[in-house]
């Protein structure tokens, strides 16, 4: 399975959206991560059609930055678990691979120095929850 993760603060640049679609079209991931996307509610149904994936999930910014979305393929089942403005961690299901499952954990850190300890603290619980196959993407 590929995946794909990308931090997209420049993406209101005409160019660098179309460099990322290109991304997509010649690696074909099944599944997304993006961060600072900068979309003020949690409908990613545009980026969705946009990069050709059938389903998706997004957690809004608050304020000038952040924003999370995880998208995915038909070709998985992707059951969200836990999201929050720094994280979204998924159960991702492969029916290919007779329904063996793994986790992935999208996680965007704290960008203000005195605050990063709640990070690792999301991380540690993130950490303690059950899962036999464990993705990270760690970002920012």
């Amino acid at each position: 399975m590929k995946t794909l993760c990308l931090n997209c603060q420049c993406l209101g640049q005409p160019e660098a959206v179309q460099e990322f679609r290109s991304l997509v079209q010649l690696h074909r991931p099944w599944l997304v991560f993006l961060l600072e996307i900068h979309f003020f509610d949690d409908k990613v149904d545009g980026l969705q059609r946009q990069l050709g994936f059938t389903n998706g999930f997004g957690v809004g910014s608050f304020g000038r930055g952040g924003g999370l979305a995880l998208l995915w393929t038909q070709d998985i089942d992707v059951q969200v678990e836990s999201y929050d403005k720094l994280h979204i961690d998924a159960e991702v299901r492969e029916p290919s691979t007779q329904g063996a499952t793994w986790r992935f954990t999208g996680f965007y850190g704290e960008s203000r120095r005195e605050l990063r300890h709640r990070s690792w603290e999301l991380m540690k619980f993130l950490h303690t929850r059950k899962s036999k196959h464990i993705a990270v993407a760690v970002c920012g």
